[in-house]
């Protein structure tokens, strides 16, 4: 197709990395260990960053890097190249090309915008052409996970506004949505007084190996296998046996704190099995191994961990259930904001301390979204079926924060709207105080 449209004044100069990269590297992704491409790099700002961290790193793009090589990686990155293609047999040819390349994930990002934006251009193809003579091509949220769903065939993950993974292996993205529910709780590594000076030496003698081990069972909820643990082998020599091992190490601790751990490692599996059922995410036929664990140790099957989940993701639609968890969570908790029986407001730091019932609600909106990390505060509606997701200048530090952002999330209908309040809006400020937002 001839086209007058400058595709390469579309590249722009940036002095840190991109809004993708910049999630790559929040969820682990750049840490070294794993090859990235970056398909349709423009001048390569983002190479050069990488580069600087020691991540190993390529790029091409059609203007600035035409010679060099297409090639495989880890991770594939598409930032911001399907919205300026003007061709839909090319932008959806581009996708394709670029999933064959990822080895582990894709991740892909375009730029949103509403029918106002949109407004604001002359039409042309399926987009506008603007007054720097480039195509943009916008998207909506639900849109642009729809469109990559149907090109590729394969589960589009939200992570941020217009930024999504792509998994080309089923277990590895089970391992990250795992990650994603799993809560960080801090440990104390509660002791028990030692039965006589001889068990107090003991522990002295191992404290390295015994900690390690406990601390390790308390982020699983369960005793560890031997190849989850690194002391395994010492451990073994030390007690005959690792069927011995958890019982002998727990003998030292209060055992409260791990009941305490297996009920919160519990929550944060069913919130994960609940939102499996949730929306178009395709089933997969293998679980990573300590997935196998987990599902054996609190569930006893993948059966009955899925008809659990899917227990839990029906009860959302009970608002009354809703209203019960929600006052629990204000009222017993400590969490939030509740405005009667209408919705209960808090910041996202503190969404992994509410009941399952309330994550899960929220978990939804959020797999249509993204990342509740790129959010401050979660509004719950608890009789509409709606999440709104609040972002404030400078929340934290602001003497009085404004709302600059607002999105809100229509599980019935499975809709995203965004709400922008600069140019021409007022910013609206903060009412209530900013700590009732926070776990008391």
């Amino acid at each position: 197709m001839t086209s007058t449209i400058e595709r390469r004044r579309t590249a722009l100069r940036r002095s840190a990395l991109s809004s993708p990269m910049q999630h790559l590297l929040r969820f682990g992704f750049l840490d070294g260990t794993r090859t990235l491409f970056d398909y349709g790099c423009g001048r390569g700002d983002d190479l050069r960053l990488l580069a600087q961290m020691k991540v190993p790193a390529a790029g091409w793009d059609p203007v600035f890097r035409p010679d060099v090589d297409r090639q495989p990686a880890d991770i594939v990155n598409l930032g911001f190249v399907l919205n300026v293609i003007e061709d839909a047999g090319e932008r959806r040819e581009t996708l394709q090309a670029a999933f064959k390349l990822a080895r582990k994930v894709l991740i892909v990002s375009v730029m949103l915008g509403y029918q106002t934006k949109r407004e604001q251009f002359a039409a042309f193809e399926d987009g506008v052409r603007t007054q720097r003579n480039t195509f943009q091509k916008y998207y909506m949220q639900d849109e642009f996970r729809s469109y990559v769903e149907k090109t590729l065939g394969a589960n589009a993950i939200p992570i941020a506004a217009g930024i999504c993974l792509v998994f080309k292996d089923g277990v590895e993205e089970q391992l990250f949505l795992l990650a994603r529910q799993q809560v960080r709780r801090e440990w104390r590594l509660l002791r028990r007084e030692p039965d006589g000076a001889a068990v107090a030496s003991m522990i002295e003698d191992h404290k390295e190996q015994i900690d390690a081990y406990w601390l390790r069972a308390l982020e699983l909820g369960r005793p560890a296998a031997p190849e989850e643990c690194p002391e395994a082998q010492s451990l073994i020599r030390l007690v005959g046996s690792w069927r011995r091992v958890h019982e002998w190490v727990g003998r030292f601790f209060n055992p409260a704190e791990f009941e305490a751990a297996a009920i919160g490692r519990q929550e944060d599996l069913l919130v994960y099995f609940a939102l499996g059922h949730f929306g178009r995410r395709r089933p997969v036929s293998e679980l990573p191994d300590r997935l196998q664990r987990d599902v054996q140790f609190f569930f006893g099957s993948i059966t009955k961990a899925r008809n659990a989940g899917k227990r839990a993701l029906f009860a959302t639609g009970d608002s009354a259930r809703l209203e019960e968890a929600a006052a629990f969570c204000h009222g017993e908790l400590g969490i939030g904001v509740l405005n009667d029986d209408h919705d209960l407001t808090f910041h996202q730091s503190v969404l992994g301390e509410c009941l399952p019932l309330i994550r899960i609600y929220v978990g939804c909106a959020l797999q249509l979204f993204g990342d509740a990390g790129s959010v401050d505060l979660i509004k719950v509606h608890l009789q509409s079926g709606k999440v709104t997701f609040l972002v404030y200048d400078d929340f934290e530090g602001a003497a009085t924060p404004r709302l600059i952002e607002r999105i809100k999330v229509d599980l019935s209908r499975l809709r995203v709207d965004f709400f922008d309040y600069v140019g021409e809006y007022e910013p609206q400020p903060l009412s209530e105080d900013r700590e009732g937002f926070y776990q008391r």
